[in-house]
């Protein structure tokens, strides 16, 4: 059964020029279309740029915080000759993350803001998220960190054993961001926790790789290759090899609920929820609920359940109409709506006894891990 939404003002209420149906492109009229193609993203080689750029933001993040702290603890008098750095900066782990994430979102988003041409919200498609979108969503959060999750205890084991063979690889074994979230589990505020490793991250990450380089990518190599290409990027991010490994599948995902969706916010809301859910387990004090190896009924079990939540979303996927009833699909999968264009949401309701069936093998998996497997 379709449920219809509200009729969507596609854009800044302001007025735009009348043109003959003839004219009409099905997205942009012919003389909007040079600002949509300036608007539509990235190529390849400016992705790899951005790429660059945000690893750059982040070095530059730490290295003014390290500074700023430095020279504060100058300014009070302390004697710069028996100041041991290592040590000080080592003792402000949490001051130094939060000046990078600082960095990196700021300059990210007015990055972003100028590369669109502005409007961000009608740009990467700021829409609210149907009730149904928000469940399916929170239920597909844990099978998709648990099945990372796997991958990175997998992967780490092949990595010993390389490393036996190359210890010279040992170089890329320096801290990292799961080894700091441990250190300071003990000593720092929840909300302070959430908001390092959680909010920041979770905003800055998204804009700039299903925002930004994703747009760009998607229009111009189509979904599937546009996807791929991005999820790579996005998991080449993290550096490590085994990192690489168990986050190519969030990226893949978080892509996916953003076209299901079409709107920024579910991406952006299950990224923000694995590193929560990290978070959160990290600061436990029983033993971890998803375990680092799982039988192969549960692991077919977590999988089911995934696919389950997936292939809902599919089903649910929003689709927009226009006041005559006709279909509206914009070119290359664009997420923007035209301004010109009246539109609707559309997507098709999910009944309560299908949603509780799709819960059954999660509530199973849940069962086996409190049971110990």
């Amino acid at each position: 059964m379709p449920c219809t939404g509200q009729l969507l003002p596609s854009g800044d209420p302001q007025p735009t020029p009348s043109l003959p149906a003839s004219e009409e492109s099905g997205f942009f009229s012919a003389a909007s279309n040079t600002a949509a193609s300036l608007c539509r993203g990235p190529g390849l080689l400016e992705s790899l740029g951005w790429f660059a750029g945000a690893w750059g933001l982040h070095l530059l993040g730490v290295a003014g915080t390290a500074g700023l702290l430095l020279f504060i603890l100058v300014s009070g008098g302390m004697d710069w000759l028996g100041l041991e750095v290592a040590e000080f900066l080592e003792s402000q782990k949490l001051s130094l993350l939060a000046g990078e994430q600082f960095v990196f979102v700021t300059v990210v988003f007015l990055a972003a803001w100028w590369r669109l041409g502005g409007r961000l919200g009608q740009r990467l498609g700021s829409r609210p998220l149907p009730l149904e979108h928000v469940f399916l969503l929170t239920c597909l959060i844990l099978p998709l960190s648990t099945i990372c999750s796997l991958l990175h205890a997998w992967g780490m084991s092949g990595w010993q054993v390389l490393l036996e063979n190359y210890p010279q690889w040992r170089l890329l074994d320096a801290p990292q961001a799961m080894d700091v979230l441990r250190d300071l589990q003990s000593s720092t505020p929840l909300w302070a926790m959430l908001l390092v490793f959680a909010v920041a991250p979770a905003f800055g990450e998204e804009l700039v790789f299903r925002g930004v380089i994703g747009r760009g990518l998607v229009a111009r190599w189509g979904m599937l290759p546009g996807i791929l290409i991005t999820s790579l990027l996005f998991a080449a991010a993290h550096v490590h090899p085994v990192h690489i490994l168990a986050v190519l599948p969030m990226g893949l995902v978080l892509h996916y609920v953003y076209f299901t969706t079409r709107s920024f916010w579910a991406p952006l809301y299950v990224h923000f929820g694995n590193n929560a859910l990290a978070v959160m387990i990290g600061r436990s004090t029983e033993p971890a609920m998803i375990p680092e190896q799982l039988s192969i009924s549960a692991l077919l079990t977590v999988s089911l359940s995934l696919l389950i939540f997936l292939a809902l979303l599919w089903h649910t996927r929003i689709h927009f109409v226009r006041e005559d009833g006709s279909s509206w699909t914009g070119p290359r999968f664009q997420l923007e709506l035209p301004m010109e264009i009246p539109l609707r949401r559309t997507y098709d309701c999910l009944s309560w006894h299908v949603s509780l069936g799709g819960l059954v093998p999660l509530l199973g998996f849940l069962a086996v891990c409190r049971n110990g497997l």
